[in-house]
């Protein structure tokens, strides 16, 4: 099978693996990372890699002047092309090892992306070459040191806090980050770290939070403030070294 098949069929199963049966809590962690994020945006020109559903793309055409997305899965690029209608939106059906744009952007999303490719470090350091003078770099990836994951290391669910489940095998994971991995992963493509921090306190799985009222959701998201190596994402905001 080769890799843009492997893609397809990774975007199969997202809904029925990450978001069915956790509808209300995935939208609201994307609002979530979205609104943590938008203070460190570099305007105008934006490039997301990776376009899931598109739920965060929707939120980045309306902030931004121009948005590239690129995605390996033409499954979700041929979705979104019919749901999403903004004229400011250019798609490119392409691996990122791939992608060779002749433009540059001022900020570039790597939203839980980089846990989901072979090489990591390399991919950072190609996306050096697609940054505007001054651009950014916004990540976010699962924390290994999730609360979530700490309770299924103590419940015999997990072996390891790092451990690769199902769900993860399923929508193509490699890895699940740590603080420290991730800030070495960055240091060693050549970034240095604006910022870094958590996003939202998840005690249980998503599907098992589904029903808990909005206000008790919007505490968790606000304790995650005060203790982000506990959070469900970690994300770090970087420029290059040079």
């Amino acid at each position: 099978m080769d890799i843009k098949q492997s893609l397809n069929n990774i975007a199969r199963n997202h809904h029925s693996t990450i978001v069915r049966g956790g509808e209300k809590l995935y939208k609201k962690r994307y609002d979530y990372i979205y609104d943590t994020l938008k203070k460190y945006f570099v305007l105008d020109s934006a490039l997301e890699l990776g376009c899931g559903d598109g739920i965060m793309t929707k939120k980045i055409c309306k902030d931004f002047r121009e948005v590239t997305v690129v995605d390996g899965s033409e499954m979700f690029i041929e979705k979104l092309k019919k749901q999403l209608n903004f004229s400011n939106l250019y798609f490119i059906n392409s691996l990122f090892e791939e992608f060779s744009p002749d433009e540059q952007f001022n900020t570039i999303f790597m939203s839980l992306i980089l846990e989901h490719v072979n090489k990591p470090i390399g991919l950072l350091k190609r996306s050096k070459r697609w940054l505007a003078k001054n651009g950014r770099v916004l990540i976010v990836v699962p924390n290994a040191n999730s609360l979530h994951r700490l309770i299924g290391v103590k419940m015999g669910m997990l072996v390891r806090k790092d451990e690769l489940n199902e769900a993860d095998h399923l929508v193509g994971h490699k890895r699940v980050y740590t603080s420290r991995i991730l800030c070495r992963h960055v240091h060693n493509a050549g970034f240095r770290i604006i910022y870094k921090g958590g996003c939202m306190l998840k005690p249980l799985a998503s599907r098992q939070m589904e029903d808990w009222p909005s206000e008790l959701i919007d505490a968790f998201y606000a304790i995650g403030k005060d203790m982000p190596e506990l959070c469900s994402k970690i994300y770090l905001v970087i420029e290059p070294n040079e």
